[in-house]
């Protein structure tokens, strides 16, 4: 029976297992607790946790729901053998208690702290739990369609996969909508399902964020917690000051409990809802791996035994721990777990037993594989690793760095390699990883000066570093380095983009081909160097003195300012950063993730095959010997793509124009850096990266008027739409709730652009409507589509109007065209090629 606090002023013993509040129940009383503990328990559908306990003197178990004027949200049990007084009281009093006895005040306060401390760490290990199910389920699932890829009827291989909402199976409604995020993120799926690819976290792909941490309004929390952490006299004589203090205290905390507690429930929902699509039911996704074992059990599969019984192996191992994981948080198993993974162990067990020898030899194959030394692709793998041993030595010895940074650097190196994992995020690892990296690329830049000085010709190891940043032969397993050296003497090919590897690009700086980038802060070599010599009257760069301005000066401006941070920002992961290729680095086997040049050139085709006016700008063309002063014709100025030494899924748009200022500059090439090493679909990081090239080189050239709807352009009219979608008349509210809920994954309008413009050329392209209404008119008028593509998807409904109103308006801009140059003509009747293509341009 709960305790009866209708009398008041009662000082109550209280046997360890009792009730003294029931869930539910209203609170009316002020209750202290003299000696022993107290449990905090409740009930959250079917799930049953103990949130927290409360040990010692002078606390106020309850002050929470009192001070809400709600019932208690939880029940209060005695865990211990304990005394508590109650005191008759409603919110109204109980708030007139707290400033009128102080101490009372401080007590209830510092209870609160307490409770929401311990509340906030059950709510993260909730967290955490649901985080580790979410993308343990969302690999399970990836995996299940490379094992299976016939689930979906309508989806050839190798094909786009589309999202579809009408799937009654939850798990494969799950399963298809994710793989379509992953692909349109530039996810590339395995050949074949490995526990590597289960344990990797594919978030980035997947549109998740498998995060344990939550997020709440606690700043208010920690200033008042500061306020009673310091000295008790202190603070109480603060409060007996100005007892509102303690109110404004009582009741922010009191917030700050009741967002938490509602975080709770939510999380512990979306956990128990997780928990039932992966184990409960005929449609779970355990189940599904269990008809999988069927199938090959009974002959009608052709997965190999040594590809699917190390996943479901690895599934029930991790299915396991996580259910033991969920007893430790709430105290007993999870109650509707059903038979379905009781069933995948008893298969699991069978079928390792019945096909134990081809597993094994499976592995010893592998092991064999991984210990040979013989030739691989034409590389004699024995005599490349003498070739290679000590690599960091040779490379630290060949740029004659400065003795007390390598001593330094070569200590780190070694507790580098002595994590389990030499990219974890962990604050430590961090700054070792920092500190390397300095001396990394001072090593970087004094090799590929004697390098180039020595007429490109240096030891293996240092032309692998140049090339792919590598440095130490015993943070890559053997083939990656056969890779990796298999690939260095590949000649480039001949693109007809200007496709650049970096050490060719640095080799152009250097020698003042083309002129250095500007930096993470938007600054030119020229701007650093007359700050730094700002009393020397420098007033343009002819003013530069000949002994600041050398190739070496641009060298390491140009690898500081944009070689180093883009090896940075491609890699995606900057909190586990490190410019050193390891195979911490490599997600999918490196042969796929290789980028060549004529990759890039594939991907570039395939982008301007449908957006051709991608590069596009208008720029001023002269020729007075026929008469012609100032008049805008459209080029396309492809940007320089450069392949700096790094491994990840991003591609970076560093630059829309390469000069700024002057004649020319709106002519200049932008800069597109990729990583050596893509990690995903290449093709889908060039869309994102030339959707945020449009986007600046817009903005650039339009300047002040970027956004401003009376001279539309694709900044302006898609930043209107992003500012005023919820009051447009042509987008129903369901889809208003839709693009509001897209729109949270996304920082920038320009992020929110690059997304769309993604899905426009991928899909919009062939016919599949991905876009709503106004996004399409939007891009219709400024990315059409190339010729042949508008004309296939015209006969569309979704189409025809955008399409006729763009073939008006483009037959009537060429028509002024024809007119207005018919002057410039020569006796044959020809135009100088500038107005050609321009006049070209405007054709339909």
């Amino acid at each position: 029976m709960p305790l009866d606090t209708s009398k008041n002023n009662q000082k109550i013993p209280v046997n360890p297992g009792e009730v003294l509040f029931i869930g539910g129940k209203a609170s009316t009383s002020m209750n202290i607790l003299h000696e022993g503990s107290v449990r905090i328990e409740t009930t959250l559908g079917d799930t049953s946790i103990v949130l927290y306990s409360l040990d010692g003197a002078n606390l106020t178990p309850g002050i929470f729901a009192l001070l809400e004027g709600t019932p208690y949200p939880y029940t209060i049990r005695a865990k211990t053998s304990c005394v508590i007084s109650t005191y008759v009281m409603n919110q109204a009093n109980a708030k007139k208690t707290l400033t009128s006895k102080v101490s009372v005040g401080v007590m209830a306060v510092r209870t609160l702290l307490k409770e929401i401390g311990e509340l906030y760490k059950r709510v993260l290990s909730i967290k955490g739990l649901a985080a580790k199910f979410e993308q343990t389920m969302d690999n399970l699932g990836a995996v299940y369609y490379i094992l299976n890829p016939s689930i979906f009827s309508d989806v050839s291989p190798g094909a786009l996969i589309t999202r579809d909402e009408n799937i009654i199976d939850p798990v494969m409604r799950l399963i298809r909508n994710n793989l379509a995020g992953f692909q349109e993120h530039g996810g590339i799926l395995p050949d074949k399902p490995t526990v590597n690819f289960l344990e990797e976290d594919h978030g980035e792909f997947f549109e998740r964020n498998y995060s344990e941490s939550i997020e709440w309004n606690d700043a208010e929390f920690h200033f008042i917690r500061k306020i009673l952490s310091v000295n008790p006299k202190i603070s109480q004589a603060l409060f007996e000051s100005d007892p509102s203090l303690l109110q404004s205290a009582a009741e922010s905390y009191v917030k700050t409990y009741r967002e938490l507690f509602e975080i709770l429930i939510k999380e512990t929902n979306e956990l128990s809802e997780m928990m039932n699509t992966m184990f409960v039911g005929e449609n779970a996704l355990v189940e599904k791996f269990n008809l999988t074992l069927d199938l090959f059990n009974t002959g009608y599969s052709t997965i190999p035994s040594t590809v699917l019984l190390p996943i479901t192996e690895w599934a029930l191992k991790k299915s396991k721990s996580l259910l033991d994981e969920y007893k430790q948080i709430f105290g007993s198993p999870y109650a509707s777990l059903g038979n379905n993974l009781d069933k995948l162990e008893t298969k699991q067990t069978e079928l390792t037993n019945k096909y134990g020898h081809e597993l094994a030899a499976g592995k010893n194959k592998e092991e064999s594989a991984q210990g040979s030394g013989t030739i691989h692709a034409g590389i004699d793998t024995k005599a490349l690793k003498v070739e290679l041993l000590n690599s960091a030595s040779q490379i630290l010895n060949y740029s004659q760095a400065d003795p007390e940074a390598v001593k330094e650097f070569s200590t780190l190196m070694v507790k580098l390699k002595s994590f389990k994992n030499p990219l974890d995020p962990e604050p430590d690892n961090r700054k070792i990883r920092r500190t390397i990296a300095k001396t990394y690329w001072e090593v970087y830049k004094k090799s590929f000066t004697k390098w180039l000085q020595a007429g490109k010709q240096a030891p293996k190891a240092v032309e692998l570093m140049l090339r792919y940043g590598y440095f130490d032969e015993s943070l890559l397993d053997e083939g990656h380095i056969v890779e990796l050296v298999g690939r260095l003497y590949q000649g480039g090919g001949n693109p007809s983009a200007p496709i650049h590897y970096g050490t060719d690009w640095l080799e152009k700086i250097y020698s003042r081909e083309v002129p250095t980038s500007v930096d993470e802060l938007g600054q030119t070599f020229f701007e650093k160097l007359k700050m730094d010599l700002k009393d020397s009257g420098i007033k343009s760069e002819k003013d530069i003195p000949p002994d600041y301005d050398t190739g070496d000066a641009r060298l390491g401006s140009e690898i500081s300012s944009m070689y180093e941070p883009n090896v940075r920002l491609t890699s995606g992961n900057i909190a586990s950063h490190f410019p050193i290729l390891t195979k911490y680095h490599i997600t999918i086997p490196l042969e796929k993730c290789f980028v060549s040049k004529e990759d890039v050139e594939k991907a570039l085709q395939y982008i301007l095959g449908v957006d051709y006016t991608a590069f596009n700008r208008e720029v001023i063309y002269r020729n007075e010997e026929i008469g012609i002063k100032n008049e805008f014709v459209q080029r396309s100025i492809i940007p320089d793509f450069i392949l700096v030494p790094s491994i990840g899924p991003k591609i970076m748009m560093w630059q829309d124009l390469s000069v700024f200022r002057g004649a020319g500059s709106k002519e200049s090439r932008g800069r597109i850096c990729i990583p050596h090493f893509v990690t995903g679909d290449l093709k889908t990081f060039m869309l994102e990266a030339i959707a945020a090239f449009r986007w600046e080189l817009c903005k650039n050239i339009l300047g002040p008027d970027w956004n401003n709807v009376g001279i539309p352009s694709i900044t302006a009219d898609y930043t209107d739409y992003v500012q005023f979608y919820k009051k447009s008349k042509d987008l129903s509210p369901e889809l208003k709730e839709k693009i509001s809920s897209e729109f949270k994954r996304f920082r920038t309008d320009r992020d929110k652009f690059a997304y769309d413009y993604s899905m426009w050329i991928r899909y919009e392209a062939e016919g599949v409507q991905r876009v709503n209404r106004v996004v399409r008119s939007i891009f219709y008028r400024h990315i059409p589509f190339h010729k042949n593509i508008r004309e296939k998807v015209s006969s569309q409904p979704a189409y025809a109007e955008l399409h006729n109103r763009f073939k008006n308006i483009r037959t009537r801009q060429h028509k002024e065209f024809e007119n207005k140059y018919k002057k410039y003509m020569d006796a044959s009747g020809n135009l100088p090629k500038e107005l050609y293509e321009n006049l070209t341009f405007y054709e339909v």
